[in-house]
């Protein structure tokens, strides 16, 4: 990634897979707002890797964090019923590992009932994609976007009067 003509190793997030334990992509997001491909067979070949390893190395519960390829990397956030997996350029940092932490917190506050007991129905996730492709929300992006913003989420609140974020349900009033 270059900055002001300068080379720096920070991280940039690529691609976001939510999967469902049981292999299902939930939702998929990229930098390039492109979605129109099938990905659900890279949610269950994440899937497969976790078992794999869990399998044959003894490890607990979702054991797989990282992989690293060529000029690309793998991280994955692991939740109770929930993963969520990107796809990155540069050296992972602290930032980023909180924002991926973050959202997958987000997502099982929120869907809490449907990442336990998931019937497969796309339709009970509305709202989810809004909160997977706040993961593509530079600093830089944030910094210069001056309209408020959820604290949890970092969705855009267009509303200023709402007193919950639409995206997270985040009750702006409990923390005046």
């Amino acid at each position: 990634m270059k900055w002001m003509g300068f080379e720096h190793d920070s991280p940039e997030i690529k691609e976001a897979f939510l999967v469902h334990k049981s292999g299902c992509l939930i939702s998929y997001a990229n930098s390039k707002g492109d979605d129109s491909q099938d990905f659900d067979i890279v949610a269950g070949m994440l899937t497969a890797i976790q078992s794999f390893v869990k399998d044959t190395f003894g490890a607990g519960q979702w054991s797989l964090k990282r992989l690293e390829f060529e000029d690309r990397n793998l991280l994955i956030e692991l939740g109770e019923h929930i993963y969520l997996a990107i796809i990155y350029e540069g050296k992972a940092d602290n930032k980023m590992q909180s924002k991926v932490e973050r959202t997958v917190d987000i997502v099982q506050e929120k869907f809490w009932q449907q990442c336990r007991d998931w019937t497969g129905d796309m339709d009970e996730w509305v709202g989810v994609k809004d909160i997977v492709n706040s993961l593509f929300i530079s600093e830089e992006e944030e910094l210069v976007d001056e309209r408020k913003r959820c604290e949890l989420c970092g969705s855009i609140v267009e509303d200023p009067e709402l007193t919950a974020c639409q995206i997270c349900g985040y009750d702006f009033s409990m923390f005046v």
